[in-house]
């Protein structure tokens, strides 16, 4: 038993050196709560517009549910649309915490190198989560329905909250691929608009430009969007459920072999 505890202690702190990183993130967050207004105030104040706007529009039944307004149809795309939008933070913080030498002090401590990426990742999964059930509450004010309540709310939740990680796995790549802020901050938003708009998110696949249709069938936003109607509705879920798991893993698994490489290739 004695020969085996440091070897269970190794295999530890890995986990246990992410969790602090994660929560001296949300620390960082709590105490500058300026940071919070892009992915907590922002996608509220989308949400209103658009509903304000679009959300007396009436669509086909088939493509809105059971309800078939336009309303019941948009307000999952804005909510995956939302959380597209924010997972680029992801990167844009790793290059932060790089150019003012904080990563290089986490590089000299004894602690698990891939740490760091995956404090990042589970503290913003926290923000993702946080913003899907504000979304959420706004939206059920606003008009929108999920047929099985307190469980459908949280299964949205699980499902806008892992979409986001999979989409910041990618940015985090993309940023330490880049490895300069200022043409991250402005190179990670153009794949998340492409993401949010050649998608399913505002309108069905067979409403958009001949041309955008393919690729919109095969957009994860739009089987993440597909998997959030279902819910609400209680509509068939497999077919996009097991649309979204593949994407998810992909996002997640390649990128992220890819972002854990280049973080520990970094100097």
């Amino acid at each position: 038993m004695i020969a085996t505890a440091p070897t269970a202690l190794v295999r530890c702190r890995p986990a246990r050196d992410s969790a602090l990183i994660a929560g001296r993130n949300l620390r960082v967050l709590r105490k500058n709560p300026g940071r919070m207004i892009y992915p907590l105030v922002q996608p509220l104040v989308l949400l209103v517009m658009f509903v304000s706007v679009f959300g007396n529009l009436a669509v086909a039944g088939h493509a809105a549910g059971a309800s078939g307004t336009y309303r019941q149809f948009l307000i999952p795309g804005i909510i995956i649309e939302n959380a597209t939008l924010t997972a680029p933070t992801t990167g844009l913080a790793l290059l932060r915490d790089a150019s003012s030498g904080l990563a290089d002090r986490f590089r000299s401590l004894p602690m698990a190198r891939a740490a760091v990426l995956a404090g990042r990742l589970a503290a913003d999964a926290v923000v993702f989560a946080v913003q899907a059930v504000l979304l959420l509450a706004l939206a059920t004010l606003l008009g929108f329905h999920v047929r099985h309540g307190l469980a459908g709310l949280t299964a949205i939740t699980a499902v806008t909250g892992a979409f986001a990680v999979a989409v910041a796995v990618l940015s985090a790549w993309l940023a330490l691929l880049i490895n300069d802020q200022e043409t991250a901050e402005r190179v990670l938003f153009f794949p998340a608009i492409a993401l949010a708009f050649v998608s399913s998110a505002f309108a069905p696949v067979a409403d958009l430009a001949g041309w955008m249709q393919p690729v919109a069938r095969v957009n994860p936003v739009t089987a993440a969007a597909g998997v959030i109607r279902s819910l609400a509705s209680g509509g068939a879920l497999a077919a996009p459920l097991l649309e979204l798991g593949c994407w998810t893993a992909v996002l997640i698994l390649i990128p992220g072999t890819l972002a854990a490489r280049r973080w520990h290739a970094a100097r």
